[in-house]
């Protein structure tokens, strides 16, 4: 396939041993052969790194000094890969083994695309998805279209979509690179909301390819979506993301949503036990504001 795409599949993990093994497996039975597999090792005090070597031993293993979250995990794995398009993706996913030929078929049928956002479906359960194409809500909140609904006809159509789940997205390599990557303040969590909006902003467009599966285990790396980590990021990085993105003249007028969505998540998150969690969050995003 010499005028095909060379793609990229940047890997960021931290403790992913467990998970990482059978990510690199189907990426080793993908039936596209232009790719490069790159694993960015945040520090992980498991066996991460032997485990990547063993399982793949063609692919670029990434040392860091130290965890820099999925966001600059990422953004190294970018700046070391050599590919026309670059595929972000999780390291407890599992591929379907025509996913980047699907990608590459998209890619040929829009020449305009930026990126791509994949199919990605609850890996125990396959009938229910995890992300059809990520949204961004008038209220201010990232929302991935058909999350926990099972999958159905509608969920099968290619459409163009607002941005891409960083857990498996695709964007064309010189794009990434122009739009900086992930900016690292988020460290994890909405950081690819961020980038979509950047890229929605200066023009680009992309779409959702259904065809291309991919099976999401979640919440491997921060211990859940009520973990300590998981809630002081997600209540900083929803604040700070508006802060930073969005202009004083939409605030003002999606204001009374903004505030209603911003009520719900103190709410759960003391229901959860981890209210002295969501206001280190929210002191932590104050912090971070100033530096828009």
């Amino acid at each position: 396939m010499p005028n095909s795409p060379l793609i990229s599949i940047v890997i960021p993990n931290h403790n992913g041993a467990g998970y990482l093994e059978n990510c690199l497996r189907s990426l080793l039975a993908q039936t596209y052969p232009r790719m490069e597999i790159v694993v960015v090792d945040n520090a992980s005090g498991d066996q991460s790194v032997e485990t990547a070597h063993a399982t793949a031993p063609r692919a670029v293993v990434l040392r860091q000094g130290r965890n820099l979250g999925f966001a600059g995990g990422a953004n190294a794995g970018i700046q070391a890969s050599t590919g026309d398009w670059v595929a972000i993706l999780n390291n407890d996913t599992e591929v379907a083994a025509n996913w980047l030929s699907e990608c590459e078929s998209a890619i040929q049928r829009h020449p305009d695309a930026a990126f791509l956002a994949c199919r990605i479906l609850d890996f125990r359960d396959r009938s229910r998805l995890y992300s059809a194409g990520d949204c961004f809500l008038r209220c201010g909140l990232g929302y991935r279209r058909g999350q926990d609904r099972l999958d159905g006809a509608e969920y099968r159509r290619e459409c163009e979509t607002f941005s891409a789940s960083g857990c498996a997205a695709l964007y064309r390599g010189p794009v990434l690179r122009e739009a900086g990557g992930y900016d690292e303040r988020y460290f994890a969590y909405l950081e690819d909301v961020d980038l979509g909006l950047r890229l929605r902003a200066a023009g680009h467009s992309g779409y959702y390819v259904p065809g291309a599966e991919v099976y999401h285990h979640g919440a491997a790396t921060s211990g859940g979506e009520f973990s300590h980590l998981a809630v002081r990021l997600r209540t900083r990085n929803s604040l700070f993301l508006l802060l930073k993105c969005l202009p004083a003249s939409i605030l003002l007028r999606c204001l009374p949503m903004i505030f209603l969505a911003q009520l719900v998540w103190p709410a759960r998150a003391a229901a959860h036990g981890r209210l002295p969690d969501y206001l280190r969050g929210m002191g932590e995003a104050l912090a971070l504001a100033p530096a828009r």
